[in-house]
């Protein structure tokens, strides 16, 4: 039930100092994508896919590169051109994690599809003060803090692999600010996160990947004390994760169903809700945004004439 708060924590808790120009971004990216996928990004010219200088274009740089396409990123994309851009940057450094929640694949993609009920959901088990909210009518764009000293604003760029389990396979990017231990990092993150959905259960792995603006900062973030403390708050985030979701398989309904916001504010979303975890109903990612649609359309306006309305004039004006 946190695990939306996780991934927005992790998204968050791994962003660092970063700030190139846009000349620079261009350069990286352009030289990255002719180097490592032998694609020519729109608009690069030709200085610009000239190979950055100290960056090494072997195997392991490229890998992302490649993971993304296959993935089906749209490579004619501003957005995809600004993310490549700082992947193709000097310094990254990449943060992962692995493990498994007591979720079922339908309940994980309905937390997915309401962000803000979902924080709801994770504050009153957990007496948190998390919040998100959508920034678009897609839900593709999203902000939201912790209540702290968590800050972040992203797009939601892939969400799902090629075509290929819808809402279990993501790409983010975006801009956060995060405290760890005495460093205020900020700055810009791409985060991965596939999901393995296996009964009642389902297996993640996340990566996030962060850019460092030099190489004695490279080095911090690489260090295994720094590790330590960023796995740490990892840590501890899956295990309010699972304690919260375990809560609630297990019957513990009374934090829930007690919460004056979630019968104000989210009465339908926690009706769904346990339908979804009770296995009396499935859902995709994207149904919330298909239901809010089709309710726009059925209050739009109806035109009823018996002439048809001709908007195209056919005589100048005054003649």
């Amino acid at each position: 039930m946190k695990r939306d708060t996780f991934l927005f924590a992790l998204l968050l808790c791994t962003v660092a100092f970063a700030a190139p120009t846009k000349d620079e971004l261009r350069h990286n990216a352009c030289a990255a994508t002719k180097k490592c996928l032998d694609v020519i990004l729109p608009g690069c010219s030709e200085q610009e896919l000239s190979p950055v200088e100290d960056v090494k274009y072997d195997g392991e740089f490229c890998s992302i590169f490649h993971d993304l396409k296959n993935r089906g990123i749209d490579m004619r994309s501003p957005v995809t051109k600004e993310m490549f851009g700082h992947l193709g940057s000097r310094y990254r450094v990449t943060y992962e994690n692995t493990g498994t929640l007591p979720v079922s694949g339908s309940m994980m993609s309905y937390l997915f599809d309401h962000f803000p009920f979902t924080t709801v959901l994770v504050n009153v088990f957990q007496e948190t003060h998390y919040t998100i909210h959508y920034n678009s009518p897609d839900h593709r764009l999203f902000s939201g803090n912790n209540g702290g000293n968590l800050f972040g604003d992203f797009y939601w760029a892939l969400q799902d692999s090629a075509g290929v389990g819808k809402g279990f396979h993501d790409v983010f990017y975006g801009s956060g600010r995060c405290k760890i231990l005495r460093w205020n990092l900020h700055g810009i993150a791409i985060a991965i996160l596939d999901m393995y959905p296996e009964g009642d259960k389902t297996h993640y792995k996340f990566r996030a990947i962060v850019f460092p603006a030099n190489a004695v900062l490279n080095s911090i973030m690489k260090m295994g004390v720094f590790r330590d403390v960023v796995n740490s708050k990892i840590g501890e985030i899956i295990h309010n994760i699972s304690e919260s979701s375990e809560s609630y398989v297990s019957g513990n309904h009374t934090p829930v169903d007690t919460s004056t916001i979630i019968r104000k504010k989210y009465a339908k979303e926690l009706e769904e809700f346990k339908e979804v975890a009770a296995g009396k109903r499935n859902w995709t990612l994207g149904d919330a945004v298909e239901q809010e649609r089709a309710e726009a359309r059925k209050h739009k306006p109806v035109f009823v004439t018996e002439t048809p309305m001709i908007f195209k004039q056919t005589k100048p004006a005054g003649k």
